[in-house]
């Protein structure tokens, strides 16, 4: 898989709650350290005495795991994409299963204990180690992605791991090549763009040429998981998109969410304001950079010189802006130069 594989700020600074996810977030990882040689989700008696992984409720039947904001490394362990519980009748689906065969088992005991069941299905939405690299903890489980996302992580997921491995450090001590979980059901036909999957409508969504995330629409709440999309209060990660792609891509999710709300790749629930601010970035930043290229000016290439007026409050914008500029910089680019 590539690299592809909240709260509220006050004066550019985390708010309390984001801070005390933050502090939570720690107190996963000494969790997940204690079962990182688990091989599933553990059985009941090996779940005494393990720390929760919090499930919070969004929505009758519709809990969120919330995550770290930010990039994985050794103080979040890698949970840096929030997770979205749905029970079904007798069915529960798991929207990305973590990062962590080990995570992956602390959640199954969470939900275990909240539901009175186990996951029957995880979904991957799209090929990002943090989202599915979990999936070895639900062996039982029924594993679905799109056609494309499938052979993507067939492809890459070894690397990917690794590459985690080495950036989380002690919490990525069950990450192993043999328990790469790639799942089986697939999504739709080959380029199949809208469906239906248990209680969820669906779109296929692109972020590059070839990368495609699934956004999800659970009917009986109209709550919408837009992984890899949105990041609510917060700058989006450009990395490994086109950004052109990706506006096009937000604009379908506006349309796709009327009505709803929103979880996204971090953050909280969201509506539909929280992705016209994504749409608002993306747009302001690819104009502010083709006007700096039709003026002849260069040091945006180096991820410095361009600021989007209105987002500098925002928590991320101070880590992500420069790297979204350097590649919305080098896209603007090459298309002046076609």
């Amino acid at each position: 898989m590539a690299e592809q594989c909240g709260g509220a700020v006050v004066q550019g600074k985390p708010s309390v709650e984001f801070r005390a996810r933050s502090a939570a977030a720690r107190g996963w990882i000494a969790a997940l350290l204690a079962v990182s040689a688990a091989p599933g989700v553990a059985a009941e008696a090996a779940c005494d005495g393990l720390a929760e992984v919090p499930l919070v409720p969004v929505a009758a039947q519709v809990w969120r795991v919330p995550a770290a904001r930010g990039e994985s490394d050794a103080a979040n362990g890698g949970v840096v994409a929030q997770l979205v519980v749905v029970q079904d009748g007798a069915r529960v689906w798991l929207v990305g299963s973590g990062p962590t065969p080990a995570f992956g088992a602390a959640l199954g005991c969470a939900i275990q204990r909240r539901l009175g069941r186990p996951v029957s299905d995880v979904v991957n939405t799209r090929a990002a180690p943090e989202l599915a690299l979990g999936n070895a903890a639900f062996p039982a489980a029924r594993g679905w992605a799109l056609p494309d996302v499938i052979a993507a992580m067939r492809a890459r997921c070894g690397t990917c791991l690794d590459r985690l491995k080495a950036r989380i450090g002690a919490a990525g001590k069950s990450l192993r090549h043999d328990r790469i979980r790639v799942p089986t059901q697939p999504v739709g036909g080959a380029g199949a763009s809208r469906g239906a999957l248990g209680p969820f409508a669906w779109r296929a969504l692109p972020r590059a040429r070839g990368e495609r995330t699934l956004v999800l629409r659970h009917r009986a709440t109209s709550i919408v998981v837009a992984q890899g999309l949105l990041w609510t209060d917060d700058v989006p990660d450009l990395r490994e998109t086109d950004s052109a792609l990706l506006l096009g891509s937000l604009r379908a999710l506006q349309r796709f969410a009327v009505g709803a709300r929103l979880l996204g790749e971090q953050g909280d629930v969201a509506d539909a304001h929280a992705v016209a601010q994504q749409v608002a970035y993306v747009d302001a930043l690819r104009g502010a950079v083709r006007s700096h290229l039709e003026r002849g000016d260069v040091d945006g290439a180096a991820g410095i010189g361009v600021d989007v007026p209105g987002f500098a409050a925002l928590p991320g914008y101070a880590r992500r802006h420069p790297l979204n500029l350097q590649r919305v910089w080098r896209e603007r680019e090459a298309e002046l130069m076609r």
